[in-house]
């Protein structure tokens, strides 16, 4: 509780808002469905598959990892702490380490790294930044380096997106060698925005 308090006080909450966060964390915790067992003491770096769910109202919202081992998590402010907010309900592995506990059955972890598992349909999502936009082209760049063109119905969507971090997932064509390097295409079918401009 000691932790959590910091934490709401670190983001310049008043004292009154600070205690009815406190209120509201500790009734949002205690219907985690967590366990005691998890897999790491408090400095331990794991690795954790699982759910990100956000629990309550914002700005009070809890962000928790719902690991495939039936342990719930809450999950540190930081700067990636605010991209898996936009990653509600989907599947992330995660490498954290463990911080000491904020309730008896949830552990607190203060993430390192995330990546993102494959939609229920399968699909993996590909994530990068939209590196340029004009109403002919959209382009991002993938983590991993890879071009990828931006087209389908979402495109003229994402041209206001320069900058921001996303995921895609679609229809992937044969990538197509260029000066630049090879291009490839991608009908957008499925997309979520992770970190808007900068």
């Amino acid at each position: 509780m000691d932790r959590l308090k910091r934490s709401v006080m670190r983001i310049g909450l008043a004292p009154g808002l600070a205690c009815l966060s406190l209120v509201l964390a500790s009734a949002a915790l205690g219907g985690c469905g967590g366990s005691k067992g998890h897999g790491g003491s408090a400095g331990d770096t794991v690795h954790v598959e699982g759910k990100i769910s956000l629990r309550g109202n914002l700005p009070f919202a809890l962000l928790l990892l719902e690991g495939k081992d039936g342990v719930t998590y809450m999950i540190d402010t930081s700067p990636i702490a605010e991209e898996l907010k936009h990653l509600n309900e989907m599947r992330v592995r995660v490498t954290a380490k463990v911080l000491p506990e904020v309730k008896g059955d949830a552990p607190a972890l203060s993430v390192a790294a995330y990546e993102l598992l494959p939609l229920s349909t399968g699909e993996r999502p590909v994530v990068g930044i939209v590196v340029s936009t004009s109403p002919d082209q959209v382009v991002m760049r993938a983590e991993e380096g890879a071009i990828w063109v931006i087209e389908g119905e979402f495109k003229p969507v994402l041209v206001g997106f320069q900058g921001a971090k996303i995921w895609i997932v679609g229809d992937r064509q044969i990538a197509v060698s260029t000066d630049r390097g090879d291009m490839r295409t991608i009908f957008v079918t499925e997309y979520g925005i992770i970190r808007e401009l900068r």
